[in-house]
C-alpha cells in the first residue's frame, strides 16, 4: 500500500536508504552513498508532503517523491511535453528484499494517477544509466528516453510519458 508518509516515519526511510545503498554497492551500482540522499534530504520531501512509502504491513519497503521540482540539468532536454503542466519522479527505490515483487512499477502507476487527478501532462524522472534494470521498466512501461543528464556519480536517462 502507498500512502503520503509524515515525520514520524523518518527513522524508518532512513534505515531503508541505508538498506537499498548497501543493495546497489553489492550490484557493482555507486549511485547513491553517505552524501545523497541524506537525511536532511529525506525530511524536505516529507515536510514537503511529496514523500510516500510503500508499506507491508507496518515495514517500509518502498519510497518515492512526486512533485514539480527538477535540477536545471532538466533544461537541456528535448521533453515531449513543452508546457509546465508535469510532475517529475524523484528517489525511486525498493528494499532488496522486496525487489521483483512490481512494487517500483506500482509507484510509477501511482505516479501517473498523481499526474492524472493534478491534470499533469506528463510524468518525467531520471535513472541511473549504469543500472539496467530500471532502464529496462521503465521502457517497458512506456517511458521515452529522450537524452541524459550529468550529475555527481555519473550519466542518468531521462524519461517521460505523456497522458
Amino acid at each position: 500500500m502507498i500512502q503520503l508518509l509524515s515525520i514520524q516515519h523518518l527513522n524508518q526511510l532512513v534505515a531503508l536508504f541505508d538498506e537499498v545503498k548497501i543493495g546497489l554497492t553489492a550490484l557493482g551500482l555507486d549511485q547513491w552513498d553517505e552524501k545523497y540522499p541524506h537525511r536532511n534530504d529525506l525530511q524536505k520531501d516529507i515536510e514537503d508532503h511529496s514523500a510516500y512509502g510503500y508499506f507491508e504491513k507496518e515495514e517500509l519497503v518502498g519510497y518515492a517523491v512526486f512533485n514539480q521540482l527538477f535540477d536545471v540539468e532538466y533544461n537541456a532536454i528535448e521533453w515531449l511535453n513543452t508546457s509546465d503542466s508535469f510532475m517529475v519522479m524523484h528517489r525511486l527505490c525498493v528494499s532488496p528484499k522486496h525487489q521483483g515483487k512490481g512494487i517500483a512499477k506500482q509507484f510509477v502507476a501511482f505516479g501517473e494517477e498523481l499526474c492524472i487527478t493534478q491534470n499533469m501532462k506528463s510524468l518525467r524522472f531520471d535513472a541511473f544509466k549504469k543500472n539496467p534494470i530500471s532502464g529496462k521498466l521503465y521502457q517497458k512501461l512506456g517511458y521515452k528516453v529522450l537524452g541524459e543528464v550529468t550529475f555527481r556519480k555519473g550519466q542518468f536517462d531521462c524519461f517521460e510519458k505523456v497522458f
